[in-house]
C-alpha cells in the first residue's frame, strides 16, 4: 500500500473535488475526500473512496483529519485544497465582519491549515505535489463578491510562497484559477442567469468539472515536474479578455 499514491481532496463531496477524486481513482490512486458535508462518507463509499468530515477552518479538525489519513495510508503524495465558499454580492462597505470572517476562514485559513499539516507529512516522506483552488476572481477584481475575491487573491500568494519555500524539498505547489463551472452549486441558478454567466466568457459556455479535474491531475503528476508556483487560469478566456481591455 505504501507504493500507491495517496491523494487528499478538500471540498471533495461534490463538483470539482468529487470529479478530481474519481479521476485520480481511475489513475490508480487511493483517494480521501474531505468535506464538511454530513454526506461525505457515504458519497466516498459510493465511489470506492475514503471520506472524512472536516471543517478546514478548524485547526483541530484538520489535524485529526490528516492523522486519520496517515493512520490508514502512512503517507500523502497529493493534496488538492479545493474547499471554498462564496460570499454575498454586497458592496464592500455593506459586508459584515461575520461574513468576512466566515469566507476568509474557509477559503484562506483553510488553505493555510490543510497545506501546513499535509506539507509536514510530505517532508517526512520525500515530497509531494499540491494544487490549491483559486479563482479567476483571484486574478482580476470584481464588484460582486468582495470577501471571496480577496480570499482567492490570498491563495495565489500563499501558493507562490509555499512553492518557493519547499521547492528544494521536492514539494511542488501550484494553483488553478477556474472561471464559471457547471457544478451542483449552480443547480439552483436559473437557466437565464447561467446563460448570462456563459456569455461573459469568450469561449461562450460554462466549464465542466471534469475539465478542471483533468488540469488538476496534470499539475499533480510527474508530467508537470518542472511546474511550481504557477497560477493557471482555466476560465474560458475570461482573464485574457480582461487583460486585453486594459
Amino acid at each position: 500500500m505504501d507504493n500507491m499514491k495517496v491523494a487528499v481532496i478538500t471540498g471533495g463531496a461534490s463538483g470539482i473535488g468529487l470529479a478530481t477524486g474519481k479521476r485520480l481513482k481511475s489513475m490508480g490512486c487511493e483517494v480521501v475526500l474531505v468535506d464538511w458535508s454530513d454526506n461525505v462518507e457515504s458519497i466516498a463509499l459510493e465511489n470506492g473512496l475514503m471520506g472524512i468530515k472536516c471543517d478546514v477552518s478548524n485547526e483541530e479538525d484538520v489535524k485529526h483529519c490528516i492523522l486519520e489519513v496517515i493512520k490508514k495510508y502512512n503517507h500523502i503524495d497529493y493534496l488538492v485544497a479545493n474547499a471554498g465558499i462564496g460570499g454575498s454580492a454586497s458592496l464592500p462597505h455593506e459586508v459584515s465582519l461575520e461574513e468576512w470572517n466566515k469566507v476568509i476562514g474557509v477559503n484562506q485559513t483553510g488553505i493555510f491549515l490543510i497545506n501546513k499539516y499535509v506539507i509536514s507529512e510530505m517532508l517526512k516522506t520525500g515530497g509531494g505535489s499540491i494544487v490549491n483552488t483559486s479563482s479567476m476572481y483571484g486574478l482580476v477584481g470584481t464588484n460582486m463578491s468582495f470577501a471571496y475575491s480577496a480570499s482567492k487573491g490570498a491563495i495565489n500568494q500563499i501558493t507562490r510562497s509555499l512553492a518557493l519555500s519547499y521547492a528544494r524539498d521536492n514539494i511542488r505547489v501550484n494553483a488553478i484559477a477556474p472561471g464559471y463551472v457547471d457544478t451542483p452549486i449552480l443547480a439552483m441558478v436559473p437557466d437565464d442567469s447561467k446563460a448570462a454567466m456563459a456569455n461573459q466568457l469568450p469561449i461562450g459556455r460554462l466549464g465542466k468539472d471534469t475539465e478542471i479535474a483533468d488540469l488538476i491531475c496534470f499539475l499533480l503528476s510527474d508530467e508537470a515536474s518542472f511546474i511550481t508556483g504557477a497560477i493557471v487560469p482555466i476560465d474560458g478566456g475570461y482573464t485574457a479578455a480582461w487583460e486585453n481591455s486594459n
